[in-house]
């Protein structure tokens, strides 16, 4: 068990090492959060970067935006990635995403979040594809998994990951255990009293029970918690536009969708205005901000639909 992990490892140092050369460093500016002085904590949510063995361009913009993120100038407490981090859960994949990860984020807090095409898309080998994947979690982020769910406290706040238990392109299928185990552990992080945070690939109300039927289940659990504690549910897999990158459901909890990362268009592979697209996640005493951010160009992102208007949202705390 030692071997495979220093070999992917240094397989994947040797891959980077070149891919890096070649994909160049932009002139991307430094930033901050919002206030400095007030910031209690910040971190950082990409989605869908969708790596692809031979899809040079996507990966240009991938590192890119990796670079950028490493230029807060306040650090980041963490750093999420939504899933679909490879396009077919390829071993070349998964080392060119985890080489880029460990290489320019180096000495962040990392986690990932496994999604539909990291374990087959819907018609690959879960089982093989699903050991894969927590292989290089365990080799990459020293993390030991037998689920696609796991949680960290971070500063005293709950980081709870959320997985697929089967395979399928848009059903989030979520046993009986995860929920028990969702359970138990929103209820010990009521006890803290911080905002808790909850990743999957999957929108929450994209869950199926096991015979493949809606359920809300999921965002029932959530909404119940949310309705006494503060709550933060994040997503990917839709691709979804900047400009609607936050709802809220009926219950009243923000479900925050992310857009692709790595969102090229046309036959020319020209960078896609959304492209290198990911979110600044700050809490304050009274507020979580949550403001998008162009990490590929190294700027903010402004709000489609509103002219020069910075694409954020406050979520008050406390009320």
């Amino acid at each position: 068990m030692f071997f495979k992990p220093v070999f992917l490892k240094i397989a994947a140092f040797v891959i980077t090492a070149v891919m890096l050369i070649a994909a160049g460093s932009m002139n991307t500016a430094e930033y901050d959060v919002e206030s400095p002085e007030e910031c209690r904590f910040n971190f950082t949510v990409l989605s869908d970067c969708h790596i692809e063995g031979n899809n040079f361009p996507r990966y240009k913009v991938f590192a890119n935006s990796l670079q950028n993120v490493k230029k807060n100038r306040s650090g980041n407490d963490a750093v999420v990635f939504l899933g679909d981090s490879t396009m077919n859960g390829q071993n070349i994949e998964n080392l060119l995403f985890h080489g880029a990860v460990s290489t320019i984020l180096k000495g962040e807090k990392v986690l990932t979040v496994v999604g539909n095409h990291d374990i087959g898309n819907g018609s690959g080998d879960y089982e093989t594809l699903q050991n894969r994947w927590y292989d290089y979690t365990g080799a990459f982020f020293g993390r030991e998994l037998e689920h696609p769910y796991y949680y960290e406290v971070i500063d005293g706040y709950y980081f709870i990951v959320l997985g697929p238990e089967t395979q399928s392109v848009n059903d989030f299928y979520i046993s009986d255990e995860q929920y028990e185990w969702l359970e138990g552990l929103l209820a010990e992080a009521a006890e803290g009293g911080k905002p808790v945070f909850v990743f999957s690939h999957h929108p929450d109300d994209y869950a199926v029970d096991e015979d493949g039927n809606e359920t809300a289940r999921l965002v029932d659990m959530l909404a119940e918690y949310a309705s006494e504690h503060p709550l933060f549910s994040f997503v990917g897999h839709t691709h979804m536009p900047l400009y609607l990158f936050w709802s809220f459901h009926d219950e009243g909890y923000p479900e925050i969708y992310l857009p692709r990362l790595t969102h090229l268009a046309g036959e020319d592979r020209e960078i896609y205005k959304q492209s290198g697209i990911g979110i600044e996640v700050e809490v304050y005493d009274d507020e979580v901000l949550v403001r998008g951010r162009d990490f590929y160009r190294g700027e903010w992102r402004v709000d489609d639909e509103e002219d020069g208007t910075l694409c954020e949202m406050r979520y008050p705390l406390g009320e």
